[in-house]
C-alpha cells in the first residue's frame, strides 16, 4: 500500500492536494493489479489516473510559466514521459491485454521520482522568488 508522506510535499497546497490524489489512485491501481481478477477496477483506476494527470500537468506548467520557472522545459519533458507511461498502460488495458503489477509499480515509481526530483525544485524556486 502506498501512502502520502511528508517527503512528497512541495509546500504548495494546490499541487500537494493533486499529488495526494494521484498517490491515492496509485494505491488503487496497485491493489487492483495485485488482485489479478480486478480488471474493471484496474481499468477504472487507469482512466482516473490518466484524466487526473491530463488536468494536473497543464495546470502545474501554467503556474511554472507564470512564475518564470527556468526548469519548465525539462519539467514538460518529464510530464511527457509520465503521460506516455499512463497512456500506454491505458492502451494496453483497452486492447484486452493484462496490465501487470510490475508495470503499475513502474508507473508509481516514476510518479514518486517526478514529485521528488522535478516538482520539489519548483517549490524551492517559489520560496526563493
Amino acid at each position: 500500500m502506498t501512502r502520502w508522506t511528508s517527503d512528497l510535499a512541495t509546500g504548495n497546497p494546490a499541487i500537494d492536494r493533486d499529488h495526494q490524489e494521484l498517490v491515492e489512485i496509485v494505491d488503487q491501481l496497485k491493489a487492483a493489479a495485485a488482485g489479478g481478477d480486478q480488471k474493471a477496477r484496474l481499468s477504472h483506476a487507469l482512466d482516473v489516473f490518466r484524466d487526473h494527470v491530463l488536468r494536473h500537468f497543464p495546470t502545474e506548467e501554467s503556474e511554472m510559466e507564470a512564475k518564470g520557472y527556468p526548469g519548465l522545459p525539462k519539467h514538460r519533458q518529464a510530464h511527457a514521459v509520465l503521460t506516455s507511461l499512463v497512456v500506454d498502460l491505458v492502451g494496453k488495458d483497452n486492447s484486452g491485454a493484462t496490465v501487470l503489477y510490475s508495470e503499475v509499480d513502474q508507473l508509481a515509481q516514476a510518479l514518486y521520482r517526478h514529485i521528488l526530483l522535478d516538482d520539489k525544485p519548483f517549490a524551492v524556486f517559489l520560496t526563493q522568488a
